[in-house]
C-alpha cells in the first residue's frame, strides 16, 4: 500500500510539472490577422458637390425700346429655331420704314433735276465755247470784232465752264443723298426686323418676364429659353488640383449614376476662392433636371493594386506601419507605403514586404512591436 502512494504522488508531481513548462498561450491578446488582397481598385479621387443646368441657355431680350404690341408664346412652350416670339412697337418701326422710302424717292427726284440742270449747263458751255473762239478768230484774224467783245465771249466761256462745274457737283451730291437714303431705308428695315424677337434655338421657353402693352427698353429680357436636351454637370474644384484635370480624360462619377469625361476645364482660376470650374456634359436621363444639387466623385486615376485594411495601417515613430504576426506569435512592424485609399482599404505600394505574412487587421492600436499575440484568422 505505501508503495503505491509514493507512485500516485511521484505521478501528480510530474503531471504539475509538465502544465508549468508547457507555453500559455491562454494569455496572450487575440487579434485579428489578414492576408495582402490583390486585384484591387484604387482611385485618386476628389468628392466634391455641383448643379445640373443647360448647356445652351439664353435670354431672349428686345433689340429696341418701345411697348410690346405682341406676345407670341408662353411658358413651357416648345419653340424652333427662328420662330416669332414677341413684336415691340410695329406700327412706329414700319411708318420709319415708310419714311426712308418716301426719302429715297425724293433723293432720286432730285438725281434726275440735277441732271437736267446739269445738261443745260452743258449745252450753255458749248455755246459760249463756240463764240470765243469765234471771237477770237475775227479778232487776230480780220479785227472785225473789237478787242471787248472777244474778252467779253472768253469770260462768258469761263462763267458757262463754273456753271457746268457746279451741275456736275449738284449731281454728285443728288447721288450722295440716294446712298444716304438708301443707307436709312436698310436701317429702318433692319429696326423693323429686330423688333420682333426669334427664337435662336430649339428649347422650351423656361420663363415669361414680360408681357404685352409693357414697354421695354433696348436689352430687356421678355423670355428665358433653355435647350434641354443638352445638360451639363457644373462643378468647382480647388486650385491645388488644377493640374490634375484634363479635359476628354478625368472623370466625373456622378451621384445619379453617369459616368462622364470632364468637356470643359476653367482657362483661369478665381483669385478670390482659389478654385476653378470644370463641367460635363450629362447623358439623357429623366431623373435629371436642370437646377438639381449633385454630388460627384472627380477620378484623377484609378489603377488596380494591392491593399490592406485601413485599420492594419498607422502611424507609429513617424512612418506608416503595419504589424506582422511571425510564426512565433510576435508581431514586428513592417513599413507600408500608403497609397490611395478605398472602400474601407488602403493601397500599399510596397506589396512585396507583405506577401504570404499575416498582417494584424485590427487592434494594431493597442499592440507594441515585440508583443506576443494570438492570431486569429
Amino acid at each position: 500500500m505505501r508503495q503505491w502512494a509514493w507512485i500516485v504522488v511521484a505521478a501528480a508531481l510530474a503531471g504539475c510539472a509538465k502544465e508549468e513548462a508547457a507555453p500559455r498561450t491562454e494569455s496572450r491578446p487575440r487579434v485579428r490577422v489578414c492576408a495582402l488582397t490583390p486585384g484591387l481598385t484604387f482611385e485618386d479621387a476628389a468628392v466634391v458637390q455641383g448643379s445640373v443646368r443647360t448647356k445652351f441657355t439664353a435670354a431672349v431680350a428686345s433689340r429696341l425700346p418701345g411697348t410690346v404690341d405682341e406676345v407670341l408664346a408662353d411658358e413651357g412652350d416648345v419653340v424652333k429655331a427662328g420662330q416669332p416670339l414677341f413684336q415691340v412697337d410695329r406700327v412706329n418701326l414700319e411708318n420709319q420704314v415708310a419714311i426712308a422710302k418716301d426719302d429715297q424717292a425724293v433723293a432720286r427726284a432730285a438725281r434726275e433735276e440735277a441732271l437736267a440742270a446739269q445738261a443745260e449747263a452743258e449745252a450753255a458751255h458749248a455755246k459760249a465755247e463756240t463764240d470765243a473762239t469765234r471771237f477770237r478768230r475775227l479778232y487776230n484774224e480780220s479785227r472785225s470784232v473789237t478787242k471787248d467783245a472777244w474778252e467779253k465771249a472768253e469770260l462768258q466761256l469761263r462763267s458757262a465752264a463754273a456753271a457746268l462745274a457746279r451741275a456736275k457737283a449738284a449731281v454728285a451730291t443728288a447721288d450722295a443723298k440716294i446712298l444716304q437714303a438708301a443707307t436709312a431705308l436698310r436701317i429702318a428695315e433692319k429696326n423693323l426686323a429686330d423688333s420682333r424677337g426669334l427664337a435662336p434655338f430649339d428649347g422650351v421657353i423656361t420663363q415669361k418676364l414680360q408681357d404685352r402693352g409693357d414697354y421695354v427698353g433696348a436689352g430687356t429680357p421678355i423670355f428665358m429659353l433653355d435647350d434641354p436636351r443638352v445638360r451639363e454637370l457644373c462643378l468647382t474644384l480647388t486650385a491645388d488640383r488644377y493640374a490634375d484635370v484634363a479635359v476628354g480624360k478625368t472623370l466625373v462619377a456622378a451621384d445619379f449614376g453617369q459616368e462622364l469625361p470632364v468637356t470643359y476645364k476653367a482657362p483661369t482660376v478665381n483669385p478670390l476662392t482659389r478654385t476653378f470650374e470644370l463641367r460635363a456634359v450629362t447623358k439623357p436621363d429623366p431623373a435629371v433636371a436642370p437646377g438639381m444639387l449633385c454630388g460627384a466623385r472627380i477620378v484623377f486615376a484609378r489603377r488596380t493594386g494591392f491593399g490592406l485594411p485601413a485599420g492594419a495601417v498607422a502611424l507609429r515613430g513617424g512612418r506608416e506601419v503595419a504589424f506582422v504576426v511571425g510564426d512565433d506569435g510576435v508581431v514586428v512592424a513592417v513599413e507600408a507605403k500608403r497609397g490611395a485609399s478605398a472602400g474601407g482599404m488602403v493601397e500599399i505600394l510596397n506589396p512585396e514586404a507583405f506577401e504570404g505574412k499575416r498582417v494584424v487587421a485590427e487592434g494594431m492600436l493597442l499592440l507594441n512591436p515585440g508583443d506576443a499575440v494570438q492570431a486569429v484568422e
